[in-house]
């Protein structure tokens, strides 16, 4: 019985697999047959064919790692401080109550600010360079990962604080062995969350001010009418946030086996 319950399982993956994949190209060849045919203007859709032949272009003129890799370290520099610094808080906030009451007013007011209004600020204060768009990732990112981590180590069970409590674990004990085991799903949900708008923000702000990054290609692209460079550059971000998501959901599978092995199997 397990057994043929298995096979189905396969075969129904197997099938919604066909699906997607004959909606892929179903769309794909839509668009060819749309700007072929002239049934929508080349300045509005570019067909596959020319997406990739910018592609193609773009890998051997070498305009797109420059842009790719600045937008990567960008991402990857404000994306660690935020799950380092969100984390870290995240626990001190769950040992210490009364910091939590201190300043977790002004951690709520920082994150009600319009990342589109602090925009301009970044800019006078740090400039157009590297610094800014790390600042605003970590505002995109920083609040998710800090209250996903406090209300993860909140739901803690409260048997297995007590059992800390009989074994006079010390608060360290508790904090590295009880909160954050207990934690985990939480936090990586948050860090799933914001995985995706780490890339979403260092776009947007490099598409504000910038002298390089895959915003800037975008705003170039728009504003000499390159349709073909635009879609790539909305492609390459998108897959970008995917493999991010991926990264991270591989992360999780690893760090939880320890202590959820039938939710990570």
């Amino acid at each position: 019985m397990a057994l043929r319950t298995k096979k189905d399982t396969k075969a129904k993956n197997l099938w919604i697999l066909c699906v997607q994949i004959a909606f892929v190209i179903i769309l794909l060849a839509g668009m060819q047959l749309a700007v072929s045919n002239e049934w929508v203007s080349r300045v509005f859709l570019a067909s596959p064919s020319q997406i990739v032949q910018e592609f193609v272009y773009m890998l051997q003129e070498n305009t797109l790692w420059p842009h790719l890799s600045i937008s990567l370290q960008e991402v990857a520099v404000g994306y660690l401080i935020s799950a380092v610094a969100g984390i870290g808080l995240g626990v001190l906030y769950v040992s210490f109550p009364l910091l939590e009451k201190l300043i977790d007013p002004l951690m709520a007011a920082i994150m009600a600010i319009p990342k589109t209004a602090i925009m301009p600020l970044l800019i006078v204060w740090f400039g157009i360079g590297f610094k800014s768009k790390v600042i605003l990732v970590i505002l995109f990112c920083f609040f998710n990962i800090l209250y996903n981590t406090v209300t993860g180590s909140k739901q803690t069970r409260t048997e297995h604080l007590k059992l800390a409590k009989v074994f006079k674990a010390s608060r360290a004990q508790t904090v590295f062995k009880v909160l954050l085991p207990s934690a985990l799903p939480s936090i990586f949900n948050g860090l799933r969350v914001t995985a995706a708008t780490a890339i979403t923000g260092v776009v947007f702000a490099e598409m504000a001010a910038a002298k390089n990054g895959l915003g800037f290609l975008l705003n170039e692209s728009q504003a000499v009418l390159n349709t073909p460079r635009l879609y790539l550059v909305i492609i390459v971000v998108t897959v970008l946030s995917v493999l991010f998501v991926g990264l991270i959901n591989l992360i999780e599978r690893l760090v939880c086996r320890r202590w959820m092995p039938s939710r990570v199997a």
